[in-house]
C-alpha cells in the first residue's frame, strides 16, 4: 500500500479466490481508509493499493482519493 508518499509493505497478505473477491476486498479496504482519515479532519487524503500474487506477479492496482473542500458563504 501507498499512502501520500510512504509505501507501507503488507508482509502477511490474506487468499481471496478470485479477482472479484480481490476488488471488493480492495475497495473496502480503501473505503475504511478515508472514512478513518474523514474522521480525523484530513481534507486531502491519497492511496494506492497494489494487489500481487504469492509470486509477486501484480494483479490490481486500487488508486483512492478523498479530497474534501469546503466552502464557507459570505454573510449577507
Amino acid at each position: 500500500m501507498t499512502e501520500g508518499d510512504e509505501f507501507i509493505p503488507d508482509l502477511e497478505g490474506i487468499e481471496l479466490p478470485n479477482i472479484a473477491a480481490i476488488q471488493k476486498a480492495a475497495i473496502a479496504g480503501a473505503s475504511g481508509l478515508i472514512a478513518e482519515a474523514v474522521k480525523q479532519g484530513r481534507r486531502d487524503y491519497s492511496g494506492r493499493f497494489d494487489v500481487e500474487d504469492e509470486h509477486g506477479q501484480k494483479l490490481l492496482t486500487l488508486t483512492f482519493a478523498c479530497p474534501i473542500h469546503i466552502e464557507l458563504a459570505s454573510p449577507g
